[in-house]
């Protein structure tokens, strides 16, 4: 039985295939990310082996799944050294798929002693998708354009709804509790009253763009969904880059940073195009390859159409 059209078009979608290069640098970004997030993202998280035990409240998952145990000096402390000691082999690529797996545990229990106190963050569910899904995906080494995968396709696909995902369900979150006042009150300028900085506080004095930022931003979440089913290229990493300066905005204006997001969101640029060692070696010259680029540009002259021929003038008669 041949499948439906429309079956064959998900499918095909759904298992494009992506460049192994592409797994390269993402196992790098995802390790580094992991030594950048308890050293200075949120290294509060190591704080929790001090913590009374009778404060502890497990995620909805922790107490579905009971082999989570009480957070204690050691339980915390042996979970960091744990999880940095195998995101330094995954991240060079040593026995990436062993490693990987034991960074997803580790890093997933590392996210339940840390939320298990108070504020979950919505930011790391792509993140922690992605540390799922990379051990799935076979060896590879940065600048590999040539092999091709289906499954590498299909895994970041995943990655991607879940980043979309964190956007639309923002979204959803913000009508779903905050109601249409989350829009149409001084939400963002509570915002700015609070966590400010000298980027932003200078739009108190302008409520109404404010006002609009609010909107524009639940716009923008709610049609995220959009870059999923953008065909072209260019204009798909358009509005990933539009992403990247939405958050850098933000983090501006009152210091909330989506780093783990944004780390998860690079699964959707063509990473496999960087290779290290042409970049180390090519850095001195990196001014001077620039300007013969614009150069050659320059002496390529513009293709016109030729000019239609004239009709041939009649003979007298």
């Amino acid at each position: 039985m041949t499948p439906l059209p429309l079956a064959r078009k998900a499918t095909g979608w759904f298992f494009q295939p992506v460049a192994l290069g592409r797994v390269a640098a993402m196992r790098f970004l995802a390790g580094a990310f992991i030594w950048v997030d308890w050293w200075w993202y949120m290294p509060w998280i190591l704080g929790h082996r001090h913590v009374p035990g009778e404060l502890y409240q497990p995620l909805f998952i922790a107490r579905v799944l009971p082999v989570f145990p009480v957070p204690n000096y050691w339980i915390v402390v042996g979970t960091l050294v744990v999880l940095l000691a195998a995101a330094t082999p995954m991240m060079l690529g040593y026995k990436p798929r062993l490693f990987g797996w034991i960074v997803a545990v580790a890093y997933f229990e590392w996210m339940i002693i840390a939320m298990s106190y108070g504020k979950v963050d919505h930011g790391k569910f792509g993140f922690l998708l992605l540390l799922f899904l990379l051990p799935t995906m076979p060896k590879a080494r940065w600048g590999d354009r040539r092999t091709l995968s289906e499954h590498v396709g299909w895994g970041f696909n995943l990655v991607q709804i879940g980043v979309i995902c964190t956007y639309f369900f923002a979204a959803w979150a913000k009508i779903r509790y905050g109601g249409w006042e989350w829009v149409n009150s001084a939400t963002m300028t509570w915002a700015i009253l609070r966590r400010g900085t000298e980027f932003s506080t200078w739009l108190l004095d302008y409520p109404w763009m404010l006002r609009a930022s609010q909107w524009g931003m639940v716009c923008f979440e709610l049609l995220s969904p959009i870059v999923m089913f953008v065909a072209a290229k260019r204009v798909k990493y358009g509005i990933v880059a539009f992403f990247y300066c939405f958050h850098l905005t933000v983090y501006l204006a009152v210091e909330i940073s989506f780093l783990p997001h944004m780390v998860a969101m690079a699964c959707f640029l063509p990473l496999e195009r960087i290779r290290p060692r042409d970049l180390i070696r090519n850095l001195p010259r990196a001014p001077g390859l620039v300007r013969a680029k614009l150069k050659a540009r320059k002496r390529v002259p513009a293709q016109r159409e030729a000019p239609e021929p004239l009709p041939e003038a009649e003979p007298a008669s």
